[in-house]
């Protein structure tokens, strides 16, 4: 089911990069979680449930410019969980800042679909987080 775990990331991202959401939200289980990493420090509440992925979608479309990601790798880590790893960029729309930097997500998968996907500041981090540091 490992395999199948990557392949259900895979089809998720190429979903939220083809600006699919029907496909992208029927990927995500009624309970699912996102958690970022910048809002977990900063003690903000996680998106939950499909209105709260909904939430999220509609924030990354209206609130930065020119939103993009380059996965370089998705792979499984055990216990239904798979590992994202690449980089993002975007600008914010009103300070006008352009940010990059690395993305890292741990997804945990359920019944084949996503039940959380939680942000971390780098790949080392996420790697740690599943016990694959390199």
């Amino acid at each position: 089911m490992s395999q199948g775990n990557v392949e259900i990331a895979r089809r998720s991202f190429k979903a939220w990069q083809d600006d699919d959401y029907e496909t992208w939200i029927g990927l995500q289980h009624a309970d699912v979680e996102y958690l970022g990493a910048v809002a977990r420090r900063l003690g903000q509440d996680v998106y939950r449930g499909h209105e709260g992925a909904s939430e999220l979608w509609r924030v990354w479309r209206s609130e930065v410019e020119g939103f993009w990601i380059e996965s370089e790798e998705i792979r499984a880590a055990g216990d239904g969980r798979v590992v994202h790893l690449g980089h993002m960029g975007f600008r914010g729309s009103a300070s006008g800042i352009k940010v990059e930097s690395q993305l890292a997500l741990v997804i945990t998968l359920r019944d084949r679909k996503i039940v959380r996907s939680m942000d971390y500041m780098n790949h080392q981090d996420a790697l740690h987080a599943v016990g694959l540091e390199e």
